[in-house]
């Protein structure tokens, strides 16, 4: 066990980590996973240790401290913003988890990369000792940088057949076997591939309730960052990280504009009206969508110091709806700007290309359902019931 390290300007360090990020996306990008390099390089600069517990060299730092280095790292490399931000939400939620769990996962380093899945995808069988765990998921994100795997899982009684409350459980990556999907639209470096298993052991420590672990109101003994609620935190986290990818679009759209002329009549492509109100649009857009992951970092911050879980329907229905919407109005702003970007920027080697993919496949992930997430604040608006898991 290590002695904690204390707090320091994580922005500020995300920021020094971009440049090796840029150097290997070209490399990521062809194998469909973050080069090593990179990953390394995060790890190094002790972001991977933000949201880990105090008591292994954690930082145990407020969340917002990792959503906001989830935006400023891809500002370097979308992919390996998105696996940091996936490991480390991870980690948030293993935080959580018994005391034999935590030695187990940290007690090596504080470090540790946590890929993994939430969605419950396959199905744990109660043993003596613990569960027997089966089953497929997919978008593994990172699964080639962590030894441990957090899985999501149905689970049922001894006999099959009797249905127990859904479960989460921490697995040695070495447990599960990978299998190579990842062929993709976007976001093509997180690697983030298929894991399946087969009647696979693991111990009773090893494996939480997920209402309670995700609402925080758990059975244990965790500090207050391991008491927020888990859904709105990993929405936050992954906001940030589409905000983050959008504002670096955005920069690279209106450097390349300012160097373009019409194929046909020679004029600039900055002196067009359309264009500008295109860019307009899309920075208000994408400013507002960074000051909606701003209030949820305030909002998380003040539950945080409150300690006081579970946090409301309403408060969490709030998160959750920021950050879904925040993503929607970066998916918006990326594809306003894009449609006047040109028949260059349909080439793999355009960085707009890459942009236009990584937005269009980030805004897919089921945390950031905008129709579901209509539906959640609409039913709020007009008095009735969340209908869902907020």
């Amino acid at each position: 066990m290590t002695t904690p390290k204390p707090q320091y300007d994580a922005l500020a360090i995300a920021t020094g980590v971009n440049p090796a990020l840029d150097a290997a996306a070209a490399a990521s990008e062809s194998a469909r996973r973050v080069e090593p390099a990179a990953m390394a390089a995060i790890r190094a600069a002790g972001l991977s240790r933000l949201l880990a517990p105090k008591a292994f060299g954690g930082d145990e730092a407020p969340v917002s401290t990792h959503i906001r280095s989830c935006r400023t790292l891809a500002h370097g490399y979308s992919a390996a913003s998105w696996v940091h931000m996936v490991c480390a939400a991870h980690t948030y939620v293993v935080g959580r988890f018994p005391p034999q769990c935590l030695q187990e996962v940290f007690g090596e380093t504080p470090d540790v990369l946590i890929p993994g899945t939430l969605a419950p995808q396959g199905r744990a069988r109660q043993v003596e000792g613990g569960w027997e765990l089966s089953g497929r998921w997919q978008f593994g994100s990172g699964v080639d940088h962590g030894p441990w795997l957090l899985l999501g899982a149905m689970a049922v009684a001894g006999d099959g057949e009797k249905p127990l409350p859904p479960l989460h459980l921490v697995v040695p990556t070495a447990d599960i076997q990978v299998i190579d999907t990842w062929y993709t639209l976007g976001m093509r470096g997180t690697g983030s591939k298929d894991l399946a298993a087969n009647a696979v052991f693991v111990p009773a420590h090893r494996a939480m309730p997920t209402r309670e672990l995700f609402r925080g109101d758990f059975v244990g003994d965790a500090g207050p960052l391991y008491r927020l609620p888990v859904m709105g935190g990993l929405a936050s986290m992954l906001a940030a990280t589409v905000v983050g990818i959008a504002e670096r679009g955005l920069g690279q759209f209106v450097d390349i504009t300012k160097a373009r002329r019409e194929a046909y009549s020679g004029r600039e492509k900055s002196e067009k009206a359309s264009v500008q109100m295109r860019i307009a649009e899309a920075q208000g857009e994408v400013r507002l969508a960074a000051m909606l992951v701003e209030e949820n970092c305030a909002l998380l911050d003040a539950a945080m110091a409150e300690n006081k879980p579970p946090l409301s329907v309403e408060r969490s229905a709030q998160i959750r709806w920021n950050a879904v919407y925040a993503v929607e109005l970066c998916r918006r702003a990326t594809e306003r700007v894009y449609a006047a970007a040109g028949a260059n920027a349909t080439f793999d080697s355009s960085p707009l290309q890459q942009w236009f993919r990584d937005i269009n496949t980030a805004c897919h992930h089921a945390i950031c359902d905008f129709d579901a997430a209509l539906e959640i604040q609409g039913r709020l608006a007009l008095g009735l019931s969340a209908g869902a898991m907020v």
